[in-house]
């Protein structure tokens, strides 16, 4: 609650110091934009994507044992410390290709594996891609209702995803 209070504020400072139509594009940027994309950053950032998800999937036997314990894990021949730093470097990968092409769009990463492991069970080696494709879905829907819903005016696509995947959250956290 504190930092997000800092940082709320910071940015609160922040777009008072800007003009009218940088506040526009720093909004979309913040709630995520899929309108500013180019085909160039789009190829940049599927190239990041297809590796990422490309190390998880290698890596999504491994993750299973995980599940288990670290020291179970490690018990069955898991590297358990060169596991998580590559798995770790992979997400950072992910994430960096989806906000540099998109800004910052929220609750996919965090509501639709959990949505994908409720529907398919919990083995990683089905659940990374699936997630991957069911995410990239949610978005490209949120990003029509965005671009729709008002049209001709465009709401941010974080908007959309936050307005889903909030409640879907909450559910998840009620549900256990």
């Amino acid at each position: 609650i504190i930092v997000t209070a800092f940082l709320s504020s910071a940015i609160v400072f922040i777009t008072t110091l800007m003009d009218a139509t940088r506040i526009r594009s720093f909004t979309f940027w913040l709630l995520g934009d899929l309108s500013g994309t180019t085909s160039r950053l789009l190829g940049v950032a599927l190239v990041g994507a297809a590796i990422g998800v490309g190390i998880l999937v290698m890596n999504a036997r491994s993750l299973n044992l995980m599940m288990l314990g670290a020291r179970d894990a490690f018990d069955l021949g898991v590297e358990v410390g060169r596991v998580r730093l590559t798995v770790f470097a992979a997400a950072s990968l992910l994430v960096g290709a989806s906000v540099a092409s998109s800004g910052s769009v929220g609750y996919v990463g965090l509501v639709v594996p959990h949505l994908v492991r409720l529907s398919f069970g919990s083995d990683n080696r089905l659940v990374i891609p699936a997630a991957a494709l069911a995410g990239a879905s949610f978005v490209i829907v949120a990003d029509t209702l965005s671009r729709t819903i008002i049209a001709p005016r465009e709401l941010p696509v974080g908007a959309i995803t936050a307005l889903i995947g909030a409640p879907l959250f909450i559910y998840l956290l009620r549900r256990g």
